[in-house]
Formats: C-alpha cells, sequence, structure tokens
C-alpha cells in the first residue's frame, strides 16, 4: 500500500489485483472512502482497506473533500443512493450543481429526477477533472450509476410495437409491460406467478433486443428437462435462429465459437462444465430460467452464474424465495448487487424473534423489502389477470390412516420421541439428527403406504399380484381412493391428469395400483421423472399432449418445474402435499397457467392422524412470508407459535394414549366391504372419509377445502432434507445445531437421494 493521487491505493501482496483508493477524513478518526465494493454495500463505512491503510500509515488527514456520500444505508424506505450524496464546501461546482443540494448538505432525490442522468455526467466529469474532488466512494458510485443508467432503452408504446414487429403470438397487456420494464431496466427479476407467461416474456424481449441491433449474443440458462420445451416455445414465438448446446466438449466448444448473431440454450450443469467457453462467448445477454437454482451463494452453479458478466440480466423465477430471504438475496445479487444489501442486516431488521433474541416468529418492515425490490423486480400474481385464467378449483381428500399405517407410525413416533428425550439438556450429536431426519422421512412414507417405506421388499412381491390384490397388501387408503378416482376422471370426465408425488416409488405403487382399471377404460399412463432418459421423458410428453387414449402422467417434482400441460391436463392430484408450499404451486402452474382453456381441479390427499396432518405451521410460516413479501400490503406478518424447536416438535408428536386411541376408532368404526375382483374373501381396507365438495377457490389464491377434523398438513419431504435442516435452524435451536448441520449437510444430501429413489 502506497500514497496515491487520491491519498492511498490498497492492492493485493505483490500489486496484484485492482487498486482502491482510500482516503480519511480529517480529524475523525477512521472515518474516511473507500472506492471497493465492499465500502458501497456494508453500511460500516468502514472495509479492510481502511483499516490496513491505518495500521501502515496511521489516520492521517488526506484534506477535506468538497463531494462526500453517508455510507450508512438508512434502515426504511427505498432509499436512493445518489440521496446520500452531501456537499462538504460548493468549490468546484457549478451553479447548476449547487442547487441541487439540500440545506441540511443532502442531494435532493427529487431534483434529480428527469435530470439524472445528465447530473451523473457533469459531477463525474467534475471528478475527472479534478481528482481530489470527491470521495473514492462517490467516485465509484458515479461510475455505477452512469453504467446502470446506460443499461436500459426509453422504450414507449409505440417503440414496443416496433420492436415486436415479426413476433408469430401477441402478448397480454401485462406481459407487454414486462417487457417495457425489461428494455427500460437493462436488468430484471421477473417474479410472475407461474404460468403467467414469463418464458414468453423472456422471448419477445430478446427478440426486440436482437432486433434492434442492441445485442448480438445471448445466452440461455435453463434446467436440463426444460431445453427442448424452450426450443419448442421459442419457435412458436419467433423466427429467430437458437442452438441448443449440446454433445462432447470438442462440440460443445465449436458452438460457443461460432461467428455472427448467436442465441445459445444451456442447462446449468453444461454452464459449470462450460464456464471458460461461455465467458469467452461473452454474452450480451443472458436469461436464466427457474433461477431459483442461484438461490444457494455457496453453490458451484451460483458462483458459476455471477461470474458472467453481461449488459443485459433478465431472471424468471415464480418462486424468488422458497425457504429464507438470503435466498433472494442470492438472486438479487445478480440482478442489482445494491438492492436488498447490506446482507447482514436482513436477519437483524427483518425478523421478529422470540423474546426478541430467540427464535424467528414473524417477518416486520416488509414494506422496506418491497420498495427497494421495486425498481429491479416485477411480480404479477393471478388476481391481476384472472380475467383471462379459467375456474380453478383446490379440493382436500381426507383420507384416514389405515391399522397397519397406524401401527407403523407409532413405532416410528415413538423412535422419534426418544430420540428428542436429551435436547432438553444437550444438543443432539450428527448422527441423532441424521436419524431423526430418516424417521420424520419414513413417517411421512408410511402416511402414502406401508409398501413404501419397505419398497424393496414389497415391490417384487407386490407387482406379482393382481392390482385389487396389490393395493389392499400395500395398506394405502391413498391408492385405493385413487384406483376409482383415475377412471372417474379420465374415462368418465374425459379429462387428462397430473398425478404427483415425491416418490417416483409412489408412483410406480399408483401405476399398479389403477393398472387393470385404467387398462380396461381404454386409458394409457406415462412417467414424467428424473428417471426415464430424456428422449423418454420427451417422448412421453409427446404422447401426453397428443395421443388420446394417454391421459395420465404420473411426475414426482422434476415434472414440477417449468413443464406447460395447460393445453393436455385440466387436473392435478397430489398424492402427498409437499412441505415448501412454492413447490405445491408450481406442481399446480403446470396446468393452472396462461393458456389454460377448461376449468382445473386440483385434489389434495392428505392422511388424517399422522404426521401430514400435524405439521402444517411450518408450511403456514413460509407461505406467510412468501405473501407478505411478494403479494401483500402489510409491513408485517406473524408466524403461529413460539417457533422453537422443541415447541414446533411437541406440537407435531401427540402423546401415544392419542394415538393408541385412534386405532382404536379407527378399528371399531370402520365399515365392512365387500370383496374385491380378485380377492378370495373380504378384506376392510383403510377408511375413506366422505369426499369434500369442491368449493370455488379465492381470487388469485391456492385454497384447500379442508374439513375441521382434517386440517392440511403439509410436512417433511424425504428429497427435501436438506430443506428441513435449514428450517430447524432458524428455530430456537440454531445455536446448538449450527455447527452440527454444517458438518452434516453433506450426510444428509446423500441420504435425502437415496429416499428420493
Amino acid at each position: 500500500m502506497g500514497p496515491g493521487p487520491q491519498g492511498h491505493v490498497a492492492r493485493r501482496r505483490g500489486g496484484l489485483g485492482p487498486g482502491y483508493d482510500v482516503w480519511f477524513a480529517p480529524g475523525d478518526g477512521l472515518a474516511g472512502s473507500c472506492g471497493c465494493p465492499d465500502f458501497a454495500k456494508a453500511s460500516l463505512g468502514l472495509c479492510k482497506h481502511l483499516l490496513a491503510a491505518a495500521q501502515a500509515h496511521g489516520v492521517a488527514s488526506m484534506g477535506a473533500r468538497a463531494l462526500r456520500w453517508d455510507p450508512v444505508r438508512p434502515l426504511r424506505g427505498a432509499d436512493d443512493a445518489l440521496a446520500r450524496l452531501w456537499c462538504a464546501s460548493p468549490v468546484g461546482f457549478a451553479p447548476a450543481d449547487a442547487g441541487l443540494f439540500q440545506r441540511d448538505g443532502r442531494l435532493d432525490a427529487e431534483e434529480l429526477g428527469a435530470r439524472r442522468r445528465a447530473t451523473v455526467e457533469r459531477l463525474r466529469e467534475a471528478c475527472r477533472g479534478a481528482p481530489l474532488l470527491a470521495e473514492p466512494a462517490v467516485v465509484r458510485l458515479l461510475d455505477d450509476e452512469a453504467g446502470r443508467l446506460e443499461h436500459g432503452m426509453r422504450v414507449g408504446e409505440g417503440e414496443l410495437d416496433a420492436l415486436l414487429a415479426g413476433m408469430a403470438r401477441p402478448l397480454f397487456p401485462y406481459q407487454r409491460e414486462g417487457v417495457t420494464r425489461f428494455l427500460r431496466a437493462g436488468r430484471l427479476l421477473l417474479a410472475d406467478d407461474m404460468g403467467l407467461g414469463k418464458t414468453a416474456q423472456a422471448i419477445a424481449a430478446c427478440h426486440a433486443l436482437v432486433g434492434a441491433g442492441v445485442v448480438s449474443r445471448v445466452l440461455i440458462v435453463t434446467p436440463a428437462p426444460l431445453k427442448p420445451q424452450w426450443t419448442r416455445e421459442w419457435r412458436l414465438f419467433t423466427p429467430l435462429p437458437i442452438t441448443p448446446v449440446d454433445g462432447r466438449p470438442a462440440e460443445r466448444a465449436a458452438q460457443y465459437s461460432e461467428p455472427g448473431t448467436q442465441v445459445l440454450l444451456v442447462n446449468y450443469e453444461q454452464l459449470l462444465r462450460d464456464l471458460p467457453a461461455a465467458q469467452r462467448f461473452a454474452p450480451e445477454l443472458v436469461i436464466l430460467d427457474e433461477a431459483q437454482r442461484i438461490k444457494n451463494w455457496q453453490t458451484r452453479t451460483a458462483a458459476a452464474v455471477k461470474q458472467l458478466a453481461p449488459a443485459w440480466r433478465l431472471v424468471l423465477t415464480g418462486t424468488p424465495m422458497e425457504n429464507r430471504l438470503d435466498e433472494l438475496a442470492s438472486i438479487m445479487e445478480w440482478v442489482d448487487e445494491r438492492a436488498l444489501e447490506p446482507r447482514w442486516r436482513l436477519g437483524s431488521w427483518h425478523a421478529l424473534r422470540h423474546d426478541g433474541r430467540r427464535a424467528i416468529v414473524g417477518a416486520r418492515n416488509l414494506d422496506t423489502l418491497r420498495a427497494r425490490l421495486a425498481p429491479s423486480m416485477v411480480r404479477r400474481v393471478r388476481a391481476e389477470v384472472l380475467s383471462q385464467l379459467p375456474p380453478r378449483r383446490d379440493v382436500v381428500l381426507p383420507v384416514l390412516l389405515g391399522p397397519e399405517q397406524l401401527r407403523v407410525h407409532m413405532v416410528l413416533e415413538s423412535k422419534v420421541r426418544k430420540l428428542l428425550r436429551p435436547v432438553q439438556k444437550r444438543p443432539l450429536t450428527r448422527e441423532e439428527l441424521l436419524q431423526l431426519m430418516q424417521l420424520l422421512a419414513r413417517q411421512r412414507m408410511v402416511c402414502n403406504a406401508v409398501a413404501l417405506r419397505n419398497f424393496d421388499e414389497a415391490w417384487p412381491v407386490l407387482r406379482a399380484q393382481l392390482p385389487a390384490e396389490a393395493v389392499i397388501a400395500m395398506h394405502s387408503g391413498k391408492l385405493l381412493d385413487l384406483r376409482e378416482r383415475l377412471v372417474e376422471l379420465t374415462a368418465g370426465q374425459g379429462l387428462k391428469v397430473v398425478v404427483f408425488s415425491q416418490w417416483r416409488r409412489m408412483l410406480q405403487l399408483a401405476q399398479h395400483a389403477c393398472g387393470d382399471v385404467l387398462a380396461a377404460a381404454g386409458v394409457r399412463a406415462v412417467f414424467f421423472t428424473g428417471q426415464e432418459a430424456q428422449k423418454r421423458r420427451q417422448e412421453n410428453l409427446v404422447a401426453f399432449h397428443d395421443d388420446p387414449e394417454t391421459r395420465v402422467l404420473f411426475a414426482t417434482d422434476a415434472g414440477g418445474v417449468g413443464l406447460n400441460l395447460q393445453r393436455a391436463a385440466s387436473c392435478c392430484i397430489n398424492l402427498e402435499l409437499p412441505w415448501n408450499p412454492a413447490v405445491l404451486e408450481q406442481r399446480v402452474g403446470r396446468v393452472y397457467r396462461m393458456g389454460q382453456e377448461r376449468p382445473v381441479e386440483i385434489y389434495n390427499y392428505v392422511a388424517v392422524g399422522g404426521i401430514e396432518e400435524r405439521i402444517s405451521r411450518l408450511v403456514g410460516d413460509k407461505q406467510a412470508l412468501f405473501s407478505g413479501l411478494f403479494d401483500e400490503h402489510e409491513s408485517q406478518v406473524a408466524f403461529e407459535g413460539e417457533g422453537s424447536f422443541l415447541t414446533r416438535m411437541n406440537e407435531v408428536l401427540r402423546s401415544a394414549s392419542e394415538l393408541e386411541e385412534e386405532v382404536e376408532d379407527a378399528v371399531v368404526r370402520r365399515p365392512p366391504l365387500g370383496a374385491m375382483p380378485g380377492m378370495l374373501a373380504p378384506v376392510a381396507p383403510p377408511p375413506r372419509l366422505p369426499r369434500v365438495p369442491a368449493l370455488p377457490v379465492a381470487p388469485g389464491r391456492s385454497h384447500m377445502v379442508v374439513p375441521p377434523a382434517a386440517a392440511a398438513a403439509p410436512v417433511l419431504s424425504a428429497t427435501e432434507i436438506a430443506a428441513l435442516v435449514e428450517a430447524i435452524s432458524q428455530l430456537d435451536a440454531r445455536p446448538a445445531l449450527g455447527k452440527l448441520l454444517r458438518d452434516v449437510a453433506a450426510a444428509i444430501e446423500g441420504t435425502a437421494r437415496g429416499l428420493a429413489n
């Protein structure tokens, strides 16, 4: 570190990397300014370069600077960074510039309005002419702002019509507004509700920019299963050519280096492998589809995406936040790095904690978050375009656990209780924590079918039995109901139906349980999960769309993201409710989306008397925060209950005596059932409650009709064990469990994959 033209210049040892100007205010101790990004974002008025300069040279005055900037961001309000500029001395400013400052020395944000661009350039010119005029942070702020202002286009209604000329399909008014917002801003998080046509808006924006000659190199990044769909949608909307990047490394490298205008389509895994080639391609526009893939800033995927630095950035996701505000901050960091900074203040300022310090029980100051997201995020919900969508009905199908399901569930629950006893005195060990995750996942499986828990042993026997026999042996009231319901929906009503489960094995059981009655009705079923090859998945989708006899699509959550099934299906059945409400809406959004011309029916199975019914608060809290931040106008949302780990677990786990009473009641009240086809003698299957009448859904809301005795209770999924760990880590056990969670993360991920399969 040595003296520079503006005080000190901070560099890495050896002179590597960029240098940052460091300046100290006269007589103010460590008060000063630095041109590094950390100083601009941290709201601390301090950075490592200031500390290093003080240690190396002492706190020396560099003289007064005329143009200074307050680095501490206010807690409330939208906050315009330029509004925190102030003038220590008017010397060096033209009268027009001096007139932009208020009496208290702060820049008037309103005065900047229409003259913002000219004002920023005039101040930059003044700083270039007099290097000692402004703090280093001011120079960086003005340069960043100038870059932001250069990104966007001035687009009016007439100009948009010209830019969209040649599009094969028109856009809805709200979609035109989304395209206009992106073209004006240059960087945007498009977070429209699922099914409102984010892909169409992205294609239109690309069509406009390429057609206007603003960009010539475009990179679209999407999950691998969605590449064929992107190609199909692209060709429906625009005549511009698109190239899906595929093949061996040498073939992919050649595609990146092709000369001329290019629109390349890659998946996230390819981007990880091809990052150097993608950087050499130097895309001017990058579109991220299903951008929740970068919600965790520690992942390799997020790191790879954030090494791309195009001028134009469009990020698409219907679920910008699934679990924590940190996820939203990670996505926004690539769109607008200043929007949610400082990140360290997100939890302390926006979280409501039990007794002010313990478990998170709510979120507050959401109006500030919405205001800071507004310039770089657009979100419309279905309620805003409801007149263009068909009606939707959500129906809960409560199914009592059978005796065998209750017996196994109780055995698992007793193990959970025993495992949790030491928590009153000490934190769980990593082995105990992993065992807890496994037990909860097994309870969830038992709520679907006992055979799902011991699938490897049960499946060879079940598949050799007639479906009518097998469905009884599976010990699943859900599958018994599904057997009748699918025939009624497909053969009786002529509908095409998507059946979702988080376990492919559950779908295998469902397909076998319903196979004979579907075949007798002339109905064919296909799969869309992560287990089929990509070619097979594509063939199954084509059959589901085009073959009139293919009316059932069994799908895991691999089919809950990005697929457009609204022109094929109008009914969705969830064999279990996902723990995360956003995942549920992703599933529903496959059929309830723009372009759907028929009424949509959603059926959600809930096991009454099991863990599915008793863990709904975890889901409710996340739904409250998501809706409060993106869809409502409240400044604060409260989560139900105290939120502590022990409180939550005690609410989830009822006493063994209550469960024993349920078993007795279920056995006493079970109605007799005659022999089913293929059975030698009458067998009593799990009881089925009367179907709940389907009621109209509230406008713009996912609303489940639940009888008082069977509240809908989404629960932790085996494939989302890591998400459960994250939820627990936010409760009052976080200090004790935090280190354990980090240590066991890799093991839990492996276990989740094993259970999901």
